[in-house]
């Protein structure tokens, strides 16, 4: 027995801490690049001198020196690629909007001197143990340039999870190949073959007269299995870069950087006024501005803003499946310190989303692995004029937190309400927090010309310690800590039945505080705009239930509509969508009619609505 359980066990750790120790390295400072190339180099020597002279020995240990040598050969192709030595002939994004077998040659390009590397190893391995009977380190570094091709191929062509987390920061144009969705026509075949080899492999195992073949096939069936489960780590929602989450303890933040929130209620203009801001950022000198990253957190496990925060000017991060509250402060925390050990940047802007519980999330700006990088914290906080008056009546103590933890407060769509209105808002905000800074603002621009009693000050940027986000009632009061639990879905695509489809997604802190749930939806085909008009409509009279927020995308006539349900009002813009955009809807409110929301969707197709 030991002849199989010992070996599967021995290939299991190695690969495992090989792929994490090659992760640390990858995401130390680059200064230190050259000296793990010079290590990696001399190892992988080594390994081919061991791996000619284990060629003609059959003993036992003789096999676990093969697979060693083999696997640790492999390691150096891993090093060069990720350190940025040996990759291609591309070193920058695919242009926006290629596709087909030119946006596949751009993607070659990226890695062409790395696969010649592999072929020449490949050979130089099939030399030094040709004709002799120890082939166990040639075929280990074979399975390992399986795995490699094969969930290359998929990613390219679509997976759901892609672990860009672990893609160095001089590698982020790679990111332009990679593709998020369920999953691709690829993927059954690699299966497939994977566990048609395993099976052989593992048969053959069995039946071995020798211990040194029992060990050896083990060996090369364990990493075959490895290679099925690294695959459906790709498609399934399982947190799986964890195993490897201890690579990137290297990841530290290099730099002080500002931290600017912009929180809201649901609908309230916070992705506009985001936007507004990145336009302002790129119209200033690099020099000036410094590099800007934004972290984006939907309420619902499908998101809609990063896509339209994309192609501003920035790095955007989403951080889907709902609200930034208590449950979440550890796993916000690392998404915060990978994204700025990653990318350095001078500023990280951050949108909630409309339930968030700010509180926590100034308090996660405080942690010890943050507080010594972080320059200054500012929250802006967004306000819907026209929306104010009926939020606030049901929702009093959502928007009083808001309100007392805002360097700024903004009154967005002023335009939409008499000036006796506006004057009513600021004063109900003004008794909040006297000192806040309060603006007004139409389609997230700041509007001096607007006529209004408020007594505007300039926009201020306030260090805020964790100590000011609230006293301990009010924050105990905001989310419990005892009793909340949150239910966290992976972002993902989802399957299609005959009547329709839709996913809940339900927050016990939302519904114990605010009572809102969500719901989402894929879009087929090509969107009728006047049908679309009509569904928009019939959701702000109420038709679908008590919904106030509705947000999505999809295709119409030659082009895009970015579509919206907010403070009761409904809107259609154009959009300009990227490559690998999905068509989808998301609509939050407190008693959502799913069924029929989702056949009325079904039905704006141009086909069924003429």
């Amino acid at each position: 027995m030991h002849n199989y359980v010992f070996p599967a066990m021995f290939a299991l750790f190695v690969w495992w801490f090989s792929t994490g120790a090659i992760i640390f390295l990858d995401n130390l400072p680059r200064k230190t690049f050259k000296w793990s190339m010079l290590g990696a180099t001399i190892v992988s020597l080594s390994c081919l001198y061991g791996l000619k002279v284990t060629a003609s020995q059959t003993s036992l240990v003789s096999a676990y020196e093969a697979f060693f040598f083999g696997l640790f050969a492999w390691g150096w192709q891993e090093i060069s690629f990720y350190m940025g030595y040996v990759t291609g002939t591309r070193n920058e994004p695919c242009p926006e909007g290629c596709s087909g077998w030119k946006h596949f040659g751009h993607a070659i390009e990226t890695s062409l001197y790395h696969e010649v590397a592999i072929i020449i190893s490949a050979c130089t391995i099939f030399v030094l143990t040709r004709h002799q009977p120890n082939q166990i380190g040639m075929w280990t570094f074979m399975v390992l340039w399986w795995m490699h091709q094969s969930a290359k191929l998929n990613v390219f062509f679509g997976v759901r999870n892609l672990n860009e987390e672990f893609l160095p920061e001089h590698l982020n144009f790679l990111k332009s190949f990679l593709k998020s969705k369920p999953m691709n026509l690829f993927f059954p075949i690699s299966i497939t073959v994977s566990m048609v080899i395993a099976t052989m492999l593992f048969e053959h195992a069995a039946s071995a007269p020798t211990a040194f073949e029992r060990s050896g096939d083990t060996f090369l069936g364990t990493m075959m299995a490895l290679a099925i489960l690294e695959h459906w780590f790709l498609v399934i929602p399982l947190p799986a870069g964890k195993l490897w989450q201890w690579g990137l303890a290297s990841r530290k933040p290099t730099k002080a950087f500002d931290v600017e929130i912009v929180a809201g209620f649901l609908g309230a203009g916070k992705t506009t006024f985001m936007r507004r801001r990145l336009d302002e950022l790129a119209s200033l000198d690099q020099s000036v501005s410094g590099k800007t990253v934004v972290l984006v957190n939907d309420f619902s496990s499908v998101g809609i803003d990063g896509s339209l925060l994309n192609n501003q000017g920035a790095d955007v991060v989403e951080l889907p499946n709902g609200c930034i509250c208590c449950s979440l402060r550890d796993d916000l925390s690392r998404q915060l310190e990978d994204t700025v050990a990653r990318w350095a940047p001078d500023r990280v802007l951050i949108e909630p989303s409309g339930v968030a519980d700010i509180a926590s999330l100034i308090g996660v700006m405080q942690r010890p692995a943050l507080r010594p990088f972080l320059r200054n914290l500012t929250v802006t906080t967004i306000i819907d004029a026209g929306a104010f008056l009926g939020d606030y009546a049901k929702l009093p103590a959502h928007f009083a937190a808001q309100a007392k933890l805002a360097s700024t407060l903004v009154i967005n769509k002023a335009d939409v309400v008499s000036p006796a209105e506006r004057a009513a808002v600021a004063e109900t905000l003004r008794r909040i927090n006297p000192a806040v800074s309060i603006v007004t603002a139409r389609y997230g621009v700041i509007d001096a010309t607007i006529n209004t009693a408020i007594d505007a000050v300039p926009m201020r940027h306030t260090q805020i310690q964790a100590a000011d986000a609230c006293d301990a009632h009010e924050c105990n009061e905001h989310c419990d800590h005892t009793d909340h639990t949150h239910h966290d879905h992976a972002r993902h695509d989802h399957a299609h039945d005959d009547h329709h489809d839709h996913h809940e997604h339900h927050h016990n802190h939302a519904e114990a505080e605010l009572g809102f749930t969500s719901w989402n939806t894929d879009l087929h085909g090509h969107c009728d705009a006047a049908a679309l008009q009509s569904v928009l409509d019939g959701i702000v009279e109420g038709k679908f239930g008590t919904i106030a927020r509705v947000k999505g995308l999809t295709k119409s006539g030659k082009g895009w509509l970015h579509f919206d349900v907010a403070g009761g009002r409904a809107s259609m813009t154009a959009f300009a969508a990227g490559s690998d955009e999905q068509p989808r809807v998301v609509a939050i409110g407190q008693h959502i009619h799913e069924a029929a929301l989702a056949d009325a969707f079904r039905a704006c197709d141009i086909k069924l609505a003429a």
